[in-house]
């Protein structure tokens, strides 16, 4: 045990994660890692010990939960440690992104705790294992520069810090801590189940990884730490070029295309990255490499006006000469300028939710779709191209499928339907070459789709909320 404490030791001087007077609070789960962290910081040297407290959240989202709070408010209460926890009522889980809205609840809750006991630091029990986790799915799903350099050992948080001192243990490390110590622990049962996708990776890929070396781990760790390194060297430059070439415009930002065009490639990529991470990811946006890419196409592109939409209701316009990213209470209000061509087998992100794409019918992905998709047909001898995704327009008219065949108002179509307005505005029109609506997805179809491929079938439409 006393070679673990004094690698926790080394770990909080190298990383100067927090001195003897600082006011720590652990946040505990009831699981293996948190619960050996807690043991740790129990059985620090005096001399490295600060003051210290316990918080935790109950979400009230598994049977276990309920176990998970009395084993830690008992050991709190055994163990003379203050105790300070939250209950996250069912009465107020969303019924979509459970999993986000839990993250959001319980780090709300930390940080009015370090307002209230006082604390200097919020402690968290990532380690090594969660670090390879987390870069490996920011590398396969597509991520920011900074998002593939990983968890750093500390960030700012709330009145303080949040510290991260257990990145390069591993997991195995904390079940021989536990062990040792005689510290409980329970075992999150969800953990084992491949739903979400960090499951997937820690059950299923990863023990492959450390069949090939067990080390792997602990090179990831290193490789992050190489990472941020760069990072923290070049990102002064890498600031001052942002500074230069982006404006604030109330809550949008205008980019300077002029000066744009004199850097290099690689600052440009680089001032994009440093936009997205420090502006639009702190808002909770998951901004992803290829919303990246598609910006930089914009910018470079021929076209004196053109625009696409982003993440989180965000757009970017080319207006000549400048670059704006507008917020989404400024794109809602421009709304009505939506307008967007579909280019063949690449999707579009629709502003309020969503995603949009015109794929030829040999496209592999459009016959692998997910449940919520929604997928027409647009017979050969019918398709006028370019085909255009836009936001719905005064006297907008669609002629229904073959079971109604007369033209009716889109507006009417929304008022038959109940659809309530904010829906409204938010719903999406399909046109062709010829200005004729061909589909409002979710809502209603033209007599030029159809919903069942044939030989004859060309293209394909695909809307994914």
């Amino acid at each position: 045990m006393q070679e673990y404490i004094l690698r926790l030791c080394k770990e909080v001087e190298r990383h100067r994660l927090w001195e003897k007077e600082s006011r720590l609070l652990v946040a505990v789960s009831g699981g293996v890692d948190s619960m050996a962290l807690l043991g740790l910081i129990q059985q620090l040297p005096r001399e490295w010990q600060p003051q210290f407290a316990v918080v935790h959240v109950h979400h009230h989202l598994r049977e276990e939960s309920d176990d998970e709070f009395r084993m830690i408010k008992d050991y709190c209460r055994n163990q003379g440690i203050a105790f300070f926890a939250e209950h996250w009522s069912e009465e107020k889980h969303p019924k979509s992104n459970l999993e986000m809205a839990a993250r959001e609840f319980r780090y709300a809750f930390f940080a009015d705790m370090m307002q209230k006991w006082p604390a200097t630091h919020l402690v968290t029990a990532h380690h090594a294992d969660d670090q390879l986790e987390t870069i490996l799915m920011r590398l396969v799903r597509g991520s920011t520069l900074k998002g593939i350099s990983g968890i750093a050992f500390s960030r700012a948080f709330g009145r303080g810090q949040l510290v991260r001192p257990l990145l390069s243990f591993q997991k195995d490390d904390l079940y021989r801590i536990c062990g040792m110590a005689g510290i409980p622990y329970l075992e999150d049962s969800t953990n084992s189940e491949l739903t979400f996708s960090r499951n997937r990776y820690r059950n299923s890929i990863i023990p492959l990884l450390q069949l090939e070396n067990q080390q792997a781990s602990r090179h990831f760790g290193d490789f992050s730490e190489d990472l941020q390194d760069v990072l923290k060297v070049v990102q002064p430059i890498i600031a001052d070029s942002f500074r230069s070439l982006f404006t604030r415009d109330d809550a949008d930002w205008v980019l300077d295309l002029v000066g744009w065009q004199a850097c290099d490639i690689s600052l440009q990529r680089l001032v994009l990255s440093y936009f997205v991470t420090e502006q639009l990811i702190p808002a909770g946006y998951d901004f992803r490499r290829s919303q990246l890419t598609a910006v930089m196409d914009l910018a470079k592109n021929q076209s004196p006006q053109k625009q696409i939409s982003l993440v989180g209701g965000w757009q970017a316009r080319k207006r000549y000469d400048k670059l704006i990213f507008l917020s989404p209470d400024s794109a809602r209000t421009a709304f009505s300028a939506f307008s967007e061509e579909l280019e063949l087998n690449k999707w579009v992100t629709l502003p309020y939710h969503g995603r949009i794409g015109l794929f030829h019918s040999d496209n592999a992905f459009s016959k692998e779709l997910p449940k919520n998709a929604l997928s027409v047909v647009i017979k050969d001898e019918t398709a006028y191209m370019p085909i255009t995704v836009r936001s719905r327009r005064s006297g907008d008219k669609i002629v229904l499928n073959k079971d109604q065949p007369f033209t009716k108002k889109v507006s009417r179509l929304f008022v038959d339907k109940k659809i309530p307005d904010e829906e409204r505005r938010k719903a999406c029109i399909v046109t062709d070459g010829e200005g004729r609506i061909l589909w409002v997805p979710g809502y209603a179809q033209s007599v030029w789709l159809s919903e069942n491929d044939n030989e004859q079938t060309c293209y394909r439409l695909i809307y994914i909320k």
